[in-house]
């Protein structure tokens, strides 16, 4: 399973989703990354196990800090890895 990340569009502005495949692979140049979610099995393997997924799917959905979603949107340049917290 890949990552899915939601990404703002330099050019249009619009919001897209990205879904990256590898985990070396990153966003396309110059596209803000808004919201990550990482679905491979090693990051909801240890508490949720192999078939738990949806659960941890959820789980996640439900703890977004919004605000900080937000606030990338609003961010004048790309957030790079150090600064996406």
């Amino acid at each position: 399973m890949p990552e899915s990340k939601v990404c703002q569009d330099p050019v249009t502005h619009l919001l897209a989703n990205q879904w990256v495949t590898l985990h070396q692979d990153g966003v396309p140049a110059g596209f803000k990354r808004l919201l990550v979610v990482d679905v491979w099995e090693h990051a909801s393997m240890r508490d949720y196990g192999a078939t738990e997924r949806a659960q941890s799917i959820e789980a996640f959905l439900q703890n977004i800090d919004w605000r900080v979603a937000e606030r990338r949107l609003h961010e004048q340049r790309a957030v790079g890895p150090a600064a996406a917290a």
